[in-house]
């Protein structure tokens, strides 16, 4: 009798955006993807229960800490990031061999602070106690932006991002901006009427991103004719 080797599961680590929802964007997402042969690897950023969490050292060291214990378990790792978890992500690929870097709507420019304000910290009760433009976590994520952004410049590794028309929050113009500038292997798949929780909303989206991750993930969306 001949063994066969069990076929070893693709590391996908996911970087959660700026919400009360954190690394939850991810779980129907997860589902999808590991009953498709990937080992999906999820965490929080910072902690909702300590409004002194707002230090944005600490929000990367934390995303730093997974992506190399990713690496330790296998040298291929694809990163995926949503909202401000693709300036992140972007950022990661430049410093760490990363495989593959899929974008969600990521937050290179935000529409406009008053709609940010109100689409995440009015449910971050217990993260800044005022819930304006000004409170501390929204300074956070404005910095991590601002600081990281360009990161994506100089990503080495084949991207994808996706992102809606509809997007509320972050234009889709940010993504074609970005895309224009990109010297690596990338595609941009803009997905018609979504809204920017494209991922997690239920409004019909999330299996056709679904899909395109997972082609990505498998090397096959750069072989086939995109829909």
């Amino acid at each position: 009798m001949f063994g066969f080797r069990k076929k070893k599961k693709i590391q996908v680590l996911a970087i959660h955006g700026f919400g009360k929802n954190r690394h939850h964007e991810f779980d129907a997402m997860k589902e999808y993807l590991e009953k498709r042969s990937c080992q999906v690897h999820l965490f929080d950023i910072y902690d909702l229960q300590n409004e002194q969490d707002t230090d944005e050292k600490k929000w990367m060291k934390r995303c730093e800490i997974q992506v190399k214990k990713c690496l330790e378990q296998d040298k291929e790792l694809v990163l995926i990031g949503f909202s401000m978890g693709g300036v992140i992500a972007s950022y990661l690929a430049t410093i760490y061999p990363v495989k593959k870097l899929i974008l969600v709507a990521p937050a290179f420019q935000y529409l406009d602070l008053q709609k940010v304000a109100q689409h995440s910290l009015a449910t971050l009760k217990n993260l800044g106690k005022k819930k304006t433009t000004e409170s501390l976590p929204t300074r956070t994520f404005m910095r991590i932006v601002d600081q990281y952004k360009d990161s994506i410049d100089h990503v080495d590794a084949p991207t994808l991002i996706l992102h809606g028309t509809s997007d509320e929050i972050i234009p889709y113009e940010s993504s074609q901006n970005v895309y224009k500038r990109m010297k690596n292997p990338c595609k941009l798949i803009l997905i018609e009427g979504a809204h920017h929780k494209m991922l997690y909303d239920h409004q019909g989206y999330e299996t056709l991103c679904f899909r395109l991750i997972d082609d990505m993930i498998k090397d096959e969306l750069f072989k086939k004719e995109l829909p």
